[in-house]
């Protein structure tokens, strides 16, 4: 396994004006990115939901007025009457249906917050691997452009071999279409490096990286094979929450069957009636009214029964949801891990095939040099060092994209 490396995220934020690493790059995310701001509204929503299941806890206060005005009434005294009430209730029993809810709303809450959290781990993962993807990009542009400088060199002095007789037209053209061919590959490559830049901007919130510059990474991988432990997989947080939202459903239809109870209700109303302008010998008296109220619905249509089954339904679908992420899970670990391996075995012989391409270059240069080698020799010994500067940069971030890989898959980003 490896040790955690590529990014030690600090509880401060802290950005240089002028440069961004790929530390500071996570935490632009973590701040800036609109899909989380979006997650974090989720989250509050759930947390705002279990203050609203409360309030069947609370007690209810009503307050109502009625006016009425019959001005076609012959008693002058019965054109204008009102009542004035004020009804506080409180409900003493309802089959713990309110607790249950409340209970389901927590548990959501708390899959809500884990869900949040493995979306941070997606933030920082995606950070990272847009980060490495921009570093390997702009080192793609500077191998081709390196190469098409090469050619260009080899394509004005062969111009001049030719013109003196050294060499065959064909030798000039074969140089002069690969050099075309590098310049074809730059352009691609400089559009691919725009691309990348743009991507990583997105996903830090939008922010201009023209004027940033962007810092390479640190080669300091250490390697520790127990940092990471199969058994943690089962630890992660969207295991976790489609576990909360089993429970939550769990209570929701504990909550249905309380449906199946009766319910009592307490209330103590205050109702005034009259108008000032009404003789007091014909107002009603003022009334205190305490009153208990039970209720029973012995029958509603099914509906309870329909409800408890849909919500078994739901539950059935998350428990197959659980199962099928866990073998997800355990499979992302066997992709990170495999990727690992074969980038480190990538990297060590993509470095000695560049040693190599480097001596083989210069060796062929220098023969060129002396009229001892072809054109197409040099051609083909740029080709070959082109390719294997590709190959030693791509193996070089394959690494760091392996690392990033096992780190989201054990969570290890964010703690």
């Amino acid at each position: 396994m490896i040790k955690r490396s590529i990014v030690l995220i600090s509880t401060l934020f802290i950005v240089n004006a002028n440069a961004l690493d790929i530390n500071s790059a996570v935490n632009l995310a973590l701040k800036n990115n609109n899909e989380l701001k979006q997650k974090y509204y989720e989250y509050d929503e759930a947390k705002e939901n279990i203050e609203l299941n409360k309030s069947g806890f609370k007690p209810k206060l009503d307050l109502s007025y009625a006016y009425t005005d019959r001005s076609k009434a012959r008693d002058e005294s019965l054109k204008r009457d009102s009542s004035a009430s004020a009804v506080l209730s409180y409900n003493l029993f309802n089959g713990f249906s309110d607790y249950n809810l409340v209970k389901s709303a927590k548990y959501s809450a708390k899959a809500s917050n884990l869900t949040l959290f493995a979306f941070k781990e997606d933030i920082v993962y995606n950070t990272k691997t847009a980060y490495i993807e921009f570093l390997n990009k702009r080192k793609n542009k500077d191998t081709y452009e390196v190469a098409y400088k090469l050619f260009k060199k080899q394509y004005e002095d062969s111009k001049n071999r030719f013109e003196q007789g050294l060499i065959a037209k064909n030798d000039l053209l074969d140089i002069q279409v690969k050099m075309l061919d590098a310049k074809q590959n730059l352009t691609r490559a400089i559009s691919d490096l725009k691309i990348a830049r743009y991507e990583l901007s997105n996903i830090l919130g939008g922010i201009d990286l023209q004027k940033q510059t962007i810092e390479e990474l640190d080669d300091n991988i250490a390697i520790e094979k127990d940092s990471y432990k199969v058994e943690f997989l089962d630890n992660r947080s969207e295991i976790k929450a489609l576990k909360m939202n089993i429970k939550s459903i769990d209570s929701k239809v504990d909550s249905t069957k309380g449906d199946f109870l009766p319910s009592i209700d307490a209330s103590l109303s205050y109702n005034k009636y009259g108008d000032d302008s009404m003789p007091k010998d014909l107002e009603p008296d003022d009334q205190k009214v305490a009153q208990v109220q039970l209720k029973w619905n012995l029958y509603d249509g099914g509906i309870k029964y329909s409800t408890i089954d849909i919500n078994r339904l739901k539950m059935r679908q998350v428990k197959e949801q659980l199962q099928k992420t866990k073998l997800d899970i355990k499979l992302q670990y066997q992709k990170a891990k495999s990727d690992l391996e074969v980038a480190l075995l990538n990297y060590d012989s993509a470095k000695l095939a560049l040693v190599q391409a480097k001596e083989n270059y210069k060796i062929v240069n220098d023969k060129y040099s002396e009229g001892i080698v072809k054109p197409t020799d040099l051609t083909d010994a740029n080709y070959l060092l082109t390719n294997a500067k590709q190959k030693y940069f791509q193996a070089y971030y394959d690494k760091f994209l392996a690392v990033a890989k096992l780190d989201r898959v054990f969570e290890q980003s964010l703690k």
